[in-house]
């Protein structure tokens, strides 16, 4: 640990807060790789403005849409799921470098697509883990929004309310409702941020989505979670149901130990590998470079 690319103030407000924004936290280039990806996956923001073909609007008007979910089939947006930018992060804000993957897709909001019960303060946890949150060392879950075009109040940044005011809040009350605590939605705390920022916050702190209205907007962004690789509890996304798209297929395959780990596949060195599983599980994915596996087991 110790790569990460928080700020003294960043992790003050992460410990404080349970959230934070850091800003330019994508490289430039490996940001454009991604940007570049979006248009096969969603209408600009015109098409959707004046009708276009509905085809391939209409999925996207809704805020309960079938996202696109990892692995995807553009190898540029699979990169930046296990970019060592976010495995740093995740690293430093867990505690630990035995981290896994337990969430990733991406989502956009255009105009006049509500947003559903998510205008309402909630936290994330209910379908983020069987049990509920705790904040001590060990039991943290990492969830991060990755900007994928600049986002302000006009085209939906998230309202972020700090932990500080919410404390007393009864851990079952995980929706809470205007009427009784209308002036926690006058909070401040907006998620602003140029493309290629990341938003970094926990499962339970609590937040609400906010309607873009304005015409000609669309606002981008990756949803990745993490969670150390002991908190079994934290539950999203399941694995090995992809294991028969191709997509996950060429992920495996262009992917190394670091990577894999995350998603749960046995690191080198691990008692799951013998000569028989090394040899059976490249025969399943011929084009993994296996070599680090057989180095651990050489020694």
């Amino acid at each position: 640990m110790g790569r990460s690319i928080l700020t003294p103030a960043q992790t003050s407000a992460w410990r404080r807060d349970g959230w934070c924004v850091i800003e330019g936290a994508i490289p430039p280039s490996d940001l454009a790789d991604a940007q570049s990806a979006l248009e096969l996956l969603f209408p600009r923001p015109e098409e959707m403005d004046d009708g276009g073909d509905v085809e391939r609007t209409t999925p996207w008007r809704t805020w309960d849409a079938a996202w696109p979910e990892f692995p995807f089939k553009s190898t540029r947006l699979n990169k930046l799921v296990v970019h060592d930018v976010l495995l740093d992060l995740a690293c430093d804000l867990l505690g630990t470098e035995d981290v896994r993957l337990y969430l990733a897709l991406v989502t956009a909001k255009y105009a006049h697509q509500s947003s559903g019960y998510n205008r309402l303060l909630h936290t994330d946890y209910p379908n983020h883990s069987v049990v509920v949150p705790r904040r001590e060392a060990g039991y943290e879950h990492l969830e991060t929004f990755i900007y994928l075009n600049d986002v302000s109040t006009r085209n939906g940044a998230t309202r972020l309310v700090s932990r500080t005011k919410t404390s007393a809040i009864p851990v079952e009350q995980h929706t809470l409702n205007l009427d009784d605590y209308g002036p926690l939605y006058d909070e401040p705390g907006e998620a602003a941020g140029p493309a290629g920022s990341v938003v970094a916050y926990g499962p339970d702190v609590y937040h609400r989505s906010v309607d873009v209205t304005a015409p000609g907007l669309r606002r981008i962004m990756m949803h990745i979670s993490y969670r150390r690789a002991d908190a079994e509890w934290g539950q999203y996304q399941a694995w090995a149901f992809k294991g028969f798209s191709p997509e996950w297929h060429d992920f495996v395959q262009a992917s190394g130990p670091r990577e894999l780990a995350l998603l749960g596949f046995p690191a080198p060195g691990h008692p799951y590998w013998t000569e028989e599983s090394i040899t059976r599980v490249n025969a399943r994915y011929p084009r993994l470079d296996m070599r680090p596996w057989r180095a651990a087991l050489a020694r």
